[in-house]
């Protein structure tokens, strides 16, 4: 004889006259308000997994007015989201925190790089209790948001005297301990090299390397920031010439892995050995900077308690909106891989 399969519930009150109790005390049980017993509260909630049972929250959140979701914008698209394999780690923790805490996530398909883009639907008609900004935001499109009054974080990034709720990581310690560590294998030829896109970690990290230059008493002229392209192949174009010249760099620190992993193919490719002619240094730990060959050196970031802090720190201030302005820096730590070694003689 077939087992006959349970049965769905879809109202408090089927889950009332099955444990035996009051309509009141399933919603109070479910909305974790009240003075429930153990007993009872387990009871209940055991009957709700049984059976399915998922609470409506339109209601709820009506009462609240609340919509229980958060909207996540990515600069300058949405859409790129996916094809960034540091933020796609990035979301993975993000995600399964803001469900475990009741919280939808919901992504937009917002470019900002659209000059007369308007600002995103779910935005606009009300449909989040705050927005997530992942990644470096310009600071007038994070002004622009500040208007609409909705609790935003900026994750994996902030912008300096706009106060909003920050998780990043310590990317001007992480820079100076590259320094020491370079200056310790006997380099004293060191490039740092970033985008020219507007980005504080970018800023910090360029900061932590200046500040290490200085402390080691080594000369600017030889231990440059180049920070004036937008594309690797004219970055690597303006290293070149320098590795060609008299006295070379010996090591170069990239602001994050993909540009240190497009460096390192671009320099096979013109017959450069890496690390024998080259150290490379880069930033984030991603997949690509273990796959690469060599591997690459780099510093390790804590992608899931990114995403993990970050849900918590939004779900928060929405629930406790007159709290103090949440800055947090994770702390990194550096990963030694075959793209380093001492300088040639």
């Amino acid at each position: 004889m077939s087992k006959q399969p349970i049965k769905r519930i879809t109202s408090i009150k089927e889950i009332a006259q099955l444990a035996g109790c009051s309509i009141a005390t399933v919603s109070n049980t479910l909305n974790n308000k009240g003075r429930i017993s153990q007993e009872v509260r387990e009871k209940v909630l055991e009957i709700c997994e049984k059976h399915g049972y998922v609470p409506n929250s339109a209601g709820r959140n009506l009462r609240r007015q609340t919509m229980e979701t958060v909207g996540l914008l990515f600069y300058p698209s949405t859409s790129a989201i996916f094809r960034n394999i540091f933020y796609a780690e990035i979301m993975e923790a993000l995600e399964a925190t803001m469900e475990s805490r009741g919280y939808d996530l919901l992504l937009s398909g917002f470019d900002s790089s659209v000059a007369d883009q308007h600002t995103p639907r779910f935005i606009r008609q009300g449909k989040v209790d705050g927005i997530i900004l992942l990644g470096g935001f310009p600071r007038s499109e994070v002004r622009k948001l500040l208007g609409f009054s909705l609790p935003l974080l900026h994750l994996d990034s902030y912008r300096e005297r706009i106060k909003i709720d920050y998780i990043t990581t310590d990317g001007y310690a992480a820079c100076g301990q590259i320094v020491d560590h370079l200056v310790n294998l006997g380099h004293r030829r060191i490039v740092f090299m970033a985008h020219a896109h507007e980005d504080t970690n970018a800023d910090q990290r360029e900061a932590g390397f200046l500040a290490a230059v200085n402390r080691h008493d080594l000369p600017k002229t030889l231990n440059p920031s180049m920070r004036d392209f937008y594309r690797t192949d004219d970055g690597y174009e303006r290293l070149k010439p320098l590795l060609l010249g008299k006295r070379p760099p010996t090591a170069v620190i990239c602001v994050n892995d993909t540009l240190a992993v497009e460096l390192l193919e671009k320099l096979k490719d013109d017959g450069f050995s890496i690390p024998r002619d080259l150290t490379i240094f880069g930033y984030n730990d991603d997949r690509h900077s273990r796959s690469s060959s060599p591997p690459i050196s780099t510093v390790k970031v804590d992608k899931a308690g990114l995403g993990r802090i970050g849900a918590e720190t939004i779900i928060n201030r929405i629930q406790n909106p007159e709290t103090s302005v949440s800055s947090v820096l994770l702390p990194v730590e550096l990963v030694h891989r075959g793209s380093e070694a001492p300088p040639k003689a």
